[in-house]
Formats: structure tokens, sequence, C-alpha cells
């Protein structure tokens, strides 16, 4: 986790003086969990939950209405479930690297709104988590099938709002699915839809 932590910070303190943006997104995740047992079995009892999503990052340019980003991430990946006899919660939250290729297909000088899809991955692992059974509480960092590094693979589309030359206002939507690398008995993956709001700074 340590490790993990040292080089987000390492690569974004790096990246920081090339960067030709910085931006922070807040939002919501809407999250489903992919569970199963050492059985092979799925919980049908499992539904979604939504928690928070941050992220702050650089943008830097490639070519004409092609840039890159990367950004430390922190998300909320939560669930509730039970049945007749038992009621259960998850409430998680795991820290990224993320890098995006950035793709705007709508700008024009006749209007301050910029339109882009996006494309990319992160690299994120559980740094806090509990999970609640009937009133019992346990730590999920404890648990095989929540340990380990876990890629994320994310597609996306948003809009940015300019309001001076330095300075827009953004809104967005990635569809993500969260995969464990590390093989257990039991697999979790989460499948995600987030909605997030932002603000992009120019540093030129």
């Amino acid at each position: 986790m340590k490790q993990l932590l040292s080089i987000v910070l390492i690569v974004f303190a790096l990246n920081f003086s090339s960067a030709q943006e910085a931006y922070l997104n807040v939002g919501r995740n809407f999250t489903s969990y992919d569970y199963t047992n050492t059985l092979g079995e799925q919980n049908p009892n499992i539904e979604s939950g939504d928690g928070a999503s941050y992220e702050l990052g650089l943008s830097f340019p490639l070519i004409d209405r092609i840039s890159v980003t990367t950004g430390i991430t922190l998300d909320q990946y939560n669930a509730t479930g039970g049945d007749n006899v038992n009621s259960y919660s998850w409430d998680t939250n795991y820290l990224g690297l993320q890098g995006m290729v950035k793709y705007t297909f709508l700008e024009t000088r006749a209007t301050p709104v910029a339109a882009f899809i996006n494309a990319g991955v992160n690299f994120n692992h559980i740094i806090s988590g509990k999970q609640k059974i009937n009133g019992q509480t346990y730590d999920l960092t404890k648990e095989d099938e929540f340990k380990g590094l876990y890629l994320k693979t994310i597609v996306g589309l948003g809009l940015n709002y300019f309001l001076d030359d330095n300075f827009a206002l953004g809104l967005s939507y990635n569809f993500s699915k969260n995969l464990g690398l590390k093989s257990n008995e039991e697999e979790l993956d989460f499948t995600n839809h987030q909605l997030q709001f932002g603000v992009l700074i120019s540093l030129n």
C-alpha cells in the first residue's frame, strides 16, 4: 500500500512542470459487485450501491485535439444485500493511479463548450473497507477477495464549459470494470457507472 502511494506521488510531482492543465473532479460512483464464491456460485442478493469519487490530475497535449491525462483517484465502491434472514453492506475506499487518452471531437471558437471522449486504465488498491453483517463489522482490508492490485478499464464522455481562456467547468460520465489481478478462490470484480463534476485550470 505504501509503495503504491509513493509511486503515485512521485509520478504526479515529476509531471507537474510539463503539464498544460490541472483538474479536479468530484462525483458519485454507482457500483455493482460481481462476486463468485469458492463453489463458482454468484450471490443474487447483492444490490448496487453508491459512493463518492475524487480525482486530481494533470493534462498534457499530444497532437491536435488529443491529450493525455494522469491523476490520483480515490473511489468508494459500495454495495448492500440480504435475504429474509441476513442483511449486509460493504463500504470500501480504493486509492489509484489513472491514465487516460482524451479526444476532443467538438470545439469551436463560436461557443465556449467543448465535448470529448476518453479511455484509459486505473491501477488501484483498497486502503480501507468495512463489511457489516447483522450488526457485526469486519475489516475488508484483511479479506483475500478485496486485497491486492486491481486494474480498472474506463471509457467515457464529457463536456467542458470555458468561462475564460484559463478556467473551465466540466461534466463527465465514465463506465468502468474493475478487475482483481490476484488469483483467489473467491472472485470479486466491480462494474461501475461514474458521474463527475470538475474544474479545469490552465497552467500556461
